[in-house]
């Protein structure tokens, strides 16, 4: 029974969805349905089901009623465009003015000012027509009764008063700052960044702006999302170097200003927006994109390194980032963009050893272990190559500050890479991975080969041939640098 009770609540909820996109992907479609449906109900409640055309109308009453409606209308309509135009004004200087052109461009009100002035002045016609209180005969005009006209702007009275609810119903979302991003971010289109002088994304980004100055976490996530996204859906390769380094470089000066005000939940936005715009376009094949969104992710921990302790985490995230879209990269074979990620995530951790960021040190470890990991399985030599030498520099450089977690984690990961790379018979790059490890072991010796152990004793039985392989490279290695000192 509550297996089904869920299961209907589940439908009913993918309905509202399904409903909800339909009516935002088509606006228009709906306001026109909505209008005709209120239309033919009002026609029918007026017309057929209160039977008001064959009712004998007193005319004082009449023209009463009428005038009492065409004024209520004027004054309604007069407040109404007072109120759109105040609510305007308030959203412009709150948010940007360029959204303006959104209410220019929405005909919601023009529709409403065209329908209420059609219903008083179609009130004021009516009004002429009648005549006495004993003349209530037929006009010529398409054969309609005073009685039917009557009716009938009776009937407009009621669909103005219902479009007003509707039109009331927009300006208030008008004022919410994510259907403002959203009606913006229409806007966005691979030709418009192309080929348009009118930068279709500063508009959002003005919002973006203001919102971290405010501290509106909610509204800055909402933008920063809608822009990754209308860049992932219209990016392509045609399009690939100017539409990747346009938004790299708009999230590259929201995240100064979000850095300059610690801001940390934007900061790690704008990485995580990043990051799934190096991902999207790692899966399309399109390595300069990947490049710029690594570069650019790089550019915000590096920032973040420039701050006090408080933005300790934008740098893990950072480094978490780039080894997500290294992993991508590497499983697209794009071999290029993975030894600039691994690059990228070799200067994270030598800054943020000499920073004292331990943790951040533990993820750049582990972001080279797993992008190295997969280029040894991809059979991309020379990405894991560039991955061992990197863990090698980074192991280091956290013997120095005695790191030993970093160190154990950085021993796991290049005994992860040699394994793999002498088992996929990637000699070369085996050979810099036990290079890599003898380097490491000389001035963390100790705890180095507690790690070697505790890997060996944790490896499986298909494993063991190929790490045999490796460690005997790596005594090699070993020798010769004791042999040097």
């Amino acid at each position: 029974m509550q297996d089904g009770q869920e299961d209907s609540a589940r439908f009913v909820k993918k309905i509202k969805e399904k409903v909800h996109d339909w009516k935002s992907r088509h606006l228009w479609a709906t306001r026109i349905s909505a209008f005709i449906f209120l239309l033919l109900f009002f026609s029918f409640v007026v017309l057929t089901y209160a039977n008001f055309y064959r009712v004998h109308t007193n005319v004082a009453s009449a023209r009463y009623m009428l005038s009492a409606l065409v004024q209520s209308q004027a004054a309604i309509i007069a407040i109404v465009i007072s109120l759109t135009l105040i609510a305007v004004q308030l959203t412009a200087s709150a948010y940007s003015p360029r959204v303006i052109s959104i209410f220019r461009h929405s005909y919601g009100w023009q529709a409403l000012f065209v329908l209420y002035g059609i219903s008083i002045f179609y009130g004021l016609l009516v009004l002429k027509m009648i005549k006495g209180a004993d003349d209530l005969s037929p006009i010529t005009y398409l054969d309609i009764s005073l009685e039917g006209h009557i009716s009938i702007a009776y009937a407009l009275g009621c669909l103005t008063f219902a479009m007003l609810i509707m039109y009331l119903q927009s300006i208030i979302n008008f004022l919410n700052p994510a259907s403002i991003i959203k009606r913006l971010a229409k806007e966005i289109t691979k030709d418009k960044i192309l080929n348009s002088k009118e930068d279709p994304i500063q508009p959002i980004m003005d919002i973006i702006h203001g919102s971290i100055m405010k501290y509106d976490f909610g509204t800055t996530r909402v933008g920063l999302r809608a822009v990754a996204e209308r860049a992932i859906v219209i990016i392509d390769l045609d399009g690939e170097e100017e539409i990747s380094r346009c938004f790299c470089d708009y999230l590259r000066r929201v995240s100064r200003l979000a850095v300059s005000k610690m801001d940390e939940e934007s900061t790690v936005e704008v990485i995580e927006n990043l990051e799934n715009f190096g991902k999207s376009t790692a899966e399309k094949g399109l390595e300069y994109a990947v490049k710029q969104a690594a570069r650019t992710i790089e550019g915000v921990g590096a920032r973040a390194f420039a701050t006090r302790k408080e933005l300790e985490y934008v740098a893990w995230k950072a480094a978490e980032s780039l080894g997500d879209v290294g992993s991508v990269a590497v499983e697209n074979e794009l071999e290029s963009a993975t030894i600039l990620i691994v690059g990228a995530l070799e200067r994270i951790g030598k800054t943020a050893t000499e920073k004292v960021f331990e943790d951040v040190v533990d993820r750049v470890v582990e972001s080279l272990g797993l992008v190295g990991e997969a280029a040894a399985e991809k059979k991309l030599d020379r990405a894991t190559r560039q991955a061992a030498q990197c863990l090698g520099f980074v192991g280091t450089f956290a013997a120095t500050k005695e790191f030993k977690r970093a160190i154990s984690n950085t021993v796991f990961s290049l005994g992860l890479i040699g394994k793999i790379a002498a088992k996929k018979g990637l000699e070369i790059a085996t050979q810099q991975a036990a290079m890599s490890l003898a380097e490491l072991t000389l001035p963390s010796e100790e705890v180095v080969k507690t790690a070697i152990r505790k890997y060996e004793y944790e490896l499986k039985e298909q494993d063991r041939d190929s790490f045999q392989k490796f460690m005997k490279l790596y005594e090699q290695e070993l020798e010769k640098l004791r042999a040097k000192k």
